[in-house]
């Protein structure tokens, strides 16, 4: 009865942050327009590409989306008269590639939707904001504790995670109408603009790092669809979050509501009126898009050493206390890490558990020594450190050079972020916290840390099945990391050998026109010298006449105006100089002696004489 079973179909999650490169193969004239083809291809494997049609006003079109991140793009311009001469779509087709190269190397442009639906439109022109306020509400009205209030937009860099307006409910028994906890609106309201400034500039006018009383009761809800390395069985992962929601450390931001269903998970928690670090750094509105906010921030505005140093120990306090715990970080960044009061706390700390891809996984992925999480967060660790010290991002997966920096925090990051420290193995966590920089900086950390966890007692327990789940999850999502790593060096290697096989190829081409243009010198100057020393001589040919005293001279080729005959030699043995009494010319004079010279006895023939 196999035809009644339910057929089941799995969903493929992609990764977001698998890189996307674009070639224009070529360009086609269709109905009076013109046509570029491009080849796209999605990660390392060349298996994984796929053809795409766009238009000049498609590639327009792609710029005014991005227009509003402020970076300066190098879109060709517009022509009317002659675009269709095939010189000129040579030329633009060039020029459009340039442009598509330069959004895809930047990463805050490559991750946005705009270029995610120009490059692969199949995939991301699902309605992602609508299915996320479906789920949401759905998740909520279950609960009923929560209600759902309006979207932020997209305030984050991933496409598949929304932002909402949550409010609480007062038949919930755990707030009295005058404590009603609320998000600030969409910045698409005009009114709510001026109190969101209000609330930013009050928090930062307290102490470093601290946020208004009133900021500290707002709620933002956070939904996100599961991702490719969620390997947390679906019966398991409710319980898995709901051990997660009650989370105790004081450098982890607290969860105030968490539940999932088959398509994702949503987390609301505490809204800070500064926003993130990331936001801090860059000093933005933390409720501006995405684009807008670190495409070309107009500000950039570094931390002091002594804050560097004290919340970049806090953060791996916060690392380290998951890591004793069985759950991974995995997602470190400056956009999940929030300043509130002068503490660090960490953001997000369920995206391991929800199989999320992680910020920087475009940066390690090219690194076959970082192949645990807890290397992936020493690393993603050295590029916040760097973020926070220098006031921008690293935006390469290692730093070339590191300067600008005091001895103890340079000698850190070199550690990290230098080539050569990826290639032969990083620091442990342990061995990070440990540093001469933090010593330096923070001597009396234990001291602060000690007296923080008598006020929130870090605490963390998993089921026995939520830790066998979280095993399994750790091996697989590391197996597929080291997958991809040697698929990434794999590609290298082959993109290595195609150079090294065309630079040999150019080599034979490079000799071989050597060559050809020496004999055609050799062929030049020869031709000179004979123009130079006049026309080649036109030999003789001696014949023997029936009488043995007389010689005749006729020419081996025909020309138009033979030269006359010499006089008759009566005497063979008669010297040179008695052949010509009289001068005739220097140019008879040297084919005649030209023809006595070259005189072959075999040439002759035997003639029958009468004597």
């Amino acid at each position: 009865m196999a035809i009644f079973e339910k057929r089941v179909e799995l969903k493929v999650n992609l990764d977001d942050t698998e890189k996307i490169s674009v070639r224009i193969e070529t360009a086609q004239n269709v109905a009076g327009h013109t046509e570029y083809v491009l080849r796209v291809q999605r990660g390392p494997l060349s298996e994984n590409s796929w053809r795409l049609l766009r238009r000049y006003n498609d590639f327009v079109h792609l710029d005014k989306c991005l227009q509003i991140s402020g970076i300066e793009l190098p879109l060709p311009g517009k022509k009317i008269i002659g675009n269709m001469h095939p010189e000129f779509i040579a030329q633009r087709r060039l020029a459009l590639q340039e442009y598509i190269n330069h959004v895809l190397m930047n990463p805050i442009l490559a991750s946005s939707l705009p270029t995610k639906k120009f490059v692969d439109p199949d995939s991301y022109s699902t309605p992602f904001h609508d299915l996320a306020l479906q789920n949401a509400s759905l998740c909520l009205r279950a609960d009923g504790q929560y209600a759902l209030g309006q979207s932020l937009g997209p305030i984050g860099w991933r496409l598949r995670k929304h932002y909402f307006r949550v409010t609480q409910k007062l038949s919930a028994g755990r707030s009295s109408p005058g404590q009603a906890k609320h998000l600030v609106k969409s910045i698409s309201q005009s009114h709510a603009r001026n109190t969101i400034q209000s609330q930013a500039s009050a928090s930062n006018g307290g102490s470093s790092g601290g946020c208004h009383a009133d900021a500290t009761q707002d709620l933002i809800l956070g939904w996100t669809e599961y991702g490719p390395d969620k390997y947390i069985d679906d019966r398991e992962i409710h319980a898995t979050l709901k051990n997660l929601s009650g989370v105790q450390h004081p450098y982890i931001q607290p969860i105030e509501y968490m539940t999932s269903n088959d398509s994702g998970a949503l987390v609301i928690t505490k809204f800070q009126g500064h926003g993130s670090l990331k936001d801090m750094l860059c000093c933005v509105q933390p409720v501006n898009p995405f684009l807008t906010k670190y495409g070309n921030p107009k500000g950039r505005a570094p931390l002091p050493l002594k804050d560097v140093a004290l919340y970049g120990r806090q953060i791996l306090e916060a690392i380290r206390f998951l890591h004793s715990k069985g759950l991974p970080n995995g997602h470190l960044h400056a956009g999940n890490v929030v300043i509130a009061g002068g503490t660090a706390r960490l953001l997000d700390i369920e995206n391991f558990i929800l199989g999320v891809p992680a910020f920087y996984r475009p940066f390690f992925v090219q690194h076959s020594k970082i192949s645990t999480f807890e290397v992936v967060d020493v690393y993603s660790f050295g590029h916040l450190l760097y973020e926070m010290s220098m006031g921008y991002p690293l935006q390469e997966s290692v730093a070339r050079q590191i300067t600008d920096c005091p001895d103890s925090l340079r000698q850190l990051l070199e550690s990290i972020l230098l080539k050569d420290s990826c290639k032969n193995g990083l620091p442990t966590l342990e061995q990070v916290a440990g540093h001469a920089f933090f010593r330096e900086h923070v001597p009396n950390f234990q001291d602060t840390f000690m007296q923080a966890t008598k006020t929130t007692k870090p605490h963390l327990k998993w089921s026995t099945a939520a830790k066998e789940q979280l095993k399994i999850a750790l091996q697989k999502a590391e197996h597929r990391l080291r997958d991809e790593q040697k698929s990434v060096r794999n590609q290298k290697r082959l993109v290595r050998v195609q150079e090294w096989m065309s630079s040999e190829e150019e080599k034979k081409k490079i000799k071989t026109k050597a060559r050809l243009e020496q004999k055609q010198s050799k062929l030049r100057q020869q031709t000179s010298l004979q123009l130079q020393n006049g026309p080649p001589a036109t030999p003789l040919v001696l014949t023997r006449s029936d009488s043995a005293n007389s010689v005749s001279t006729s020419h081996e080729t025909d020309s138009p105006q033979p030269p006359p005959p010499p006089p008759s030699l009566p005497n063979l043995s008669r010297t040179t100089d008695d052949l010509h009494p009289s001068t005739s010319g220097e140019r008879g004079r040297y084919a005649l002696l030209d023809s006595i010279c070259k005189f072959n006895k075999t040439s002759l023939r035997r003639v029958a004489s009468d004597d």
